[in-house]
């Protein structure tokens, strides 16, 4: 089987399967200080500090909010086609019928 080795948050020396890196954990803290768990994911594991910064830019928070996106306010509001802007020579929808 083709997986990829992840080290465990608790001890970088912990090389583990990704496929098996859940047990690991569970294993694993018991035997090593308390570190916080991420709200996305539970594999995501750090101390306090780390994991009010790795919060806002989780790459599983997207899969709780769906609907939020992570652009830019002006790239959501549409530019207003202004009277002056728009000319009817230059619309390929337009039709003269005269």
């Amino acid at each position: 089987m083709d997986d990829p080795f992840v080290s465990c948050p608790y001890d970088a020396c912990h090389r583990v399967p990704r496929s098996r890196i859940q047990a690991h954990l569970i294993k694993c803290q018991e035997r090593y200080p308390k570190l916080e768990i991420c709200p996305y994911n539970a594999t995501h594991r750090m101390s306090l500090n780390e994991m009010r910064e790795h919060v806002k830019t989780c790459c599983n928070r997207a899969s709780f909010f769906p609907n939020e996106k992570q652009t830019t306010g002006a790239l959501l509001t549409p530019k207003p086609i202004l009277q002056k802007d728009y000319l009817p020579e230059t619309d390929p929808n337009n039709e003269m019928w005269d």
